[in-house]
């Protein structure tokens, strides 16, 4: 607080006390003290609100200033938009639909490769260690008619326990549905299946998990793993014969299509020399019921990218009917075999043109201004 407004604020004080003091000599001596009290009052009231003042203002300015943390957060989140940039501008360089892949690790970041697993401990006061239990099924998605395969493991189990285990598909509310009709054990490991073949899954919704009771000396254990399970949405019938149209590889996708409706497809496309991944594909559109095909097209950009002119082999193939209003959920389809020759061409083969994304520079701005604001 400046020197002046403090000044001037005593002063105030100062003329308040004078006028008092003229007030008194009008008055008798018991007004006089009165006065005087209330003067004295007054003059220190004024003086302890500039010194409030100043403290309010001293401590408004401090919240103002940044935090050493927050400019650090700050300088982290303005170094991974700048990244990000970066990242964009390299990926704008290929349409959405064709994209390379740099690395096997890669993949990941498309597809979701990981089995529905869980992993837990379960302590109990008389044993030193949580015994383990873990539980991983061999899908993500099932079909009707499909064996439901799963794998429990225990350990940390004390010497010569007794352990039994018992499973089942419940729904995700905690119904039990089956049991399972066969299970092998090995040493600490239980191998079981359900073959849906063999229940009636009429009531059976499409989000369940096969749960798992396992009895370590009589120390109850319960842990659950999720799946999806569905009719057949549509199937992969064949992968045609692809060839260069334009600046594309493309490579047709005959589908047998039980339930129409708007499908995505999605793959990946491997040199069949190297078996390195090279490309992710992906396209939709509607399909009515019975055969019919879509489209993955490769781009020239992102195959010379990868420097690798084929033949190649299409594998990770994902089918998947989207919801709608006659089925309020994503469906998949099923596709019984792994790999599909794709042939491959010359690159003088493919009209050499750069991808122009419509929508880069707005995305690009969007990010800058996102940066500008940090």
């Amino acid at each position: 607080m400046s020197k002046l407004r403090l000044i001037s604020g005593l002063s105030l004080g100062l003329a308040v006390s004078i006028g008092a003091w003229v007030i008194v000599s009008e008055k008798n001596v018991n007004q006089e003290v009165q006065v005087n009290s209330n003067s004295e009052l007054l003059s220190s009231q004024t003086i302890q609100n500039i010194n409030s003042e100043a403290t309010f203002s001293a401590t408004n300015q401090a919240s103002q200033m940044p935090s050493h943390d927050d400019v650090q957060f700050s300088e982290q989140i303005t170094e991974q938009v700048e990244d990000a940039l970066m990242q964009f501008d390299e990926i704008s360089k290929y349409p959405p639909t064709s994209q390379p892949i740099l690395s096997q690790a890669h993949v990941n970041s498309f597809i979701n490769s990981s089995l529905p697993q869980a992993s837990l401990p379960f302590p109990f006061d008389d044993l030193v260690t949580p015994i383990q239990v873990s539980i991983e099924l061999d899908q993500n998605n099932y079909f009707f008619g499909d064996q439901i395969k799963a794998k429990i493991d225990i350990s940390d189990i004390p010497e010569g326990s007794s352990v039994s285990t018992r499973s089942v598909l419940i729904s995700i509310d905690g119904v039990t549905l089956a049991e399972s009709g066969y299970q092998e054990t090995k040493e600490n490991s239980t191998f079981i299946i359900f073959d849906t073949q063999a229940y009636t899954t009429d009531s059976w919704p499409i989000e369940m998990n096969v749960g798992a009771y396992v009895d370590v000396n009589e120390h109850s254990i319960f842990i659950t793993a999720p799946f999806k399970i569905n009719d057949e949405s549509a199937s992969l019938d064949s992968v045609g014969f692809s060839e260069p149209v334009a600046e594309n590889l493309v490579i047709p996708v005959n589908l047998n299509v039980k339930l129409p409706g708007y499908y995505y497809l999605a793959g990946v496309l491997y040199s069949a020399k190297s078996q390195q991944p090279l490309i992710h594909l992906e396209t939709e559109g509607q399909l009515a019921e019975g055969f019919g095909s879509l489209n993955l097209k490769a781009h020239i950009q992102a195959l010379k990218k990868g420097g690798d002119e084929g033949p190649y082999y299409l594998d990770k193939i994902r089918i998947e009917r989207w919801s709608d209003e006659v089925i309020p959920r994503d469906i998949a389809g099923k596709v019984d075999q792994s790999e599909y020759l794709v042939d491959g061409y010359d690159f003088k083969d493919y009209e050499d043109k750069a991808y122009l994304d419509p929508l880069a520079e707005e995305r690009k701005r969007l990010l800058q201004g996102l940066s500008s604001t940090l």
